[in-house]
């Protein structure tokens, strides 16, 4: 009975997610309340707060369902006669190109991304959703460490991971921008040089704790990055 409890709550879940993320396309973000989102939803007000709390939580929501898509349609493929910074750079375009389908989504999820309280209030949306969203993105970009050879020491691995992510939001960021999808394709690539050059082949080495700010070590096999 349980079981199918869980079932009917995640299929209503997944249709609140799917109106919703049409609703915003129609009408776009800023001009969606939370009762005309329960409305489109068929659901009252307080069935819809059971689900999600807040906008905000329905747009880093669909963000991790949109990336889970991207990431899914183009897995990591790493082209042995690339550079890893060029590896790096040619996946993220690939992956920014599917999330660019729901722009708006995208748009908005960048703006809270960055927002003070969703970066420092422990209680807050991005606080609990944002390690699920890592955890998707550290697990896509594993086949680049796996073909370099870069072992990421346990204690390590968080802080690594955490600047990782931050490393695909600026990218990302870039690419959204005014800036220009292709011209912020050198950008991209230049940042990846930088942030993989200090990855050493065998670990992260305790070279990494005097080069804090970084959070990586560096090693001999450095010079494909």
């Amino acid at each position: 009975m349980a079981g199918l409890r869980e079932i009917k709550k995640q299929r209503t879940r997944e249709m609140i997610l799917k109106n919703s993320m049409e609703l915003f396309t129609q009408k776009g973000v800023d001009e969606v309340g939370m009762r005309e989102l329960a409305q489109v939803c068929g659901l009252g007000i307080g069935t819809y707060y059971n689900y999600f709390k807040s906008k905000e939580d329905v747009i880093f929501s669909l963000f991790r369902e949109n990336l889970n898509a991207a990431i899914t349609q183009r897995p990591f493929k790493v082209d042995e006669s690339m550079s890893n910074a060029d590896n790096l750079t040619a996946n993220y375009k690939e992956v920014f190109q599917e999330l660019m389908i729901h722009k708006n989504i995208a748009d908005e999820f960048l703006s809270l991304a960055y927002n003070t309280k969703n970066v420092s209030d422990k209680d807050s949306v991005g606080a609990r959703l944002t390690p699920q969203i890592i955890d998707l993105y550290w697990g896509w970009v594993q086949p680049l460490f796996r073909s370099a050879g870069i072992i990421i020491r346990t204690e390590e691995e968080e802080g690594f991971r955490r600047m990782l992510w931050h490393h695909f939001l600026s990218s990302f960021h870039a690419y959204t921008s005014s800036f220009g999808a292709e011209e912020s394709i050198d950008y991209i690539r230049f940042t990846s040089r930088h942030l993989l050059g200090g990855l050493g082949s065998s670990s992260a080495s305790s070279e990494a704790s005097a080069n804090s700010s970084q959070g990586f070590g560096s090693g001999s096999n450095t010079g494909n990055f």
